[in-house]
């Protein structure tokens, strides 16, 4: 009974060591340096509609982006975008990428593992050169009553900062209006309330 007890634990410990081994903390973000703010709106623009270099994106400059879309930048509630009645974010981030999809954690800047199905993110967009992009951003609203046009307000200004934020990186990124809906959906798991507000593929080129 004993033995089975430990075999049991060692199992559950094993489990849970694999589970939290999945997801992948970041590196801090980059806060300064790069072109100025006026430089990276004057350049800025979309990726061209081409492949994306296989190359995938750094620990670094995934922490940049992120944090740039939807971070924390002075407390105790201050974030890089508005949020209506200063809630914390209410519009997340997912990631899709070769290795399988998460979820940005804003507070622990890490990707919490979702789904480890391999290059998922061909399955959620629709156009070739987006398929081959090493990075998709998926924005999910959370299904807050009431805040409908909120979410697409903090969308619009979560995707313009990724677009500077990739411009002061050298990398490219573009807005995607044409993806599968029903597979990022399932890729993601997302809720029955929760909805898909926005979609970029991020990379080199």
């Amino acid at each position: 009974m004993k033995k089975t007890i430990v075999l049991t634990a060692a199992l559950l410990l094993a489990t849970v060591s694999c589970a939290f081994a999945a997801n992948i903390v970041l590196t801090s973000p980059q806060r300064s340096g790069g072109p100025g703010v006026l430089d990276a709106i004057a350049n800025r623009s979309s990726a061209a509609q081409s492949d994306f270099k296989p190359q995938e994106l750094s620990t670094e400059e995934l922490s940049t982006l992120l944090w740039a879309a939807t971070g924390r930048n002075r407390e105790p509630k201050g974030w890089t975008v508005p949020m209506a009645m200063g809630r914390e974010p209410y519009v997340s981030v997912y990631v899709m990428m070769k290795s399988g999809s998460y979820l940005y954690n804003w507070e622990k800047n890490a990707l919490m593992q979702i789904s480890s199905e391999k290059n998922c993110s061909r399955r959620a967009v629709s156009q070739d050169f987006a398929k081959s992009a090493p990075c998709i951003l998926v924005f999910v609203s959370s299904g807050t009553m009431n805040m409908d046009n909120f979410n697409y307000i903090a969308t619009g200004a979560m995707s313009q900062n990724v677009y500077l934020a990739a411009e002061a990186l050298g990398l490219k990124t573009r807005f995607l209006a044409s993806f599968n809906k029903v597979n990022i959906e399932e890729a993601l798991n997302l809720g029955p309330v929760m909805k898909v507000t926005g979609v970029m593929a991020v990379g080199r080129q």
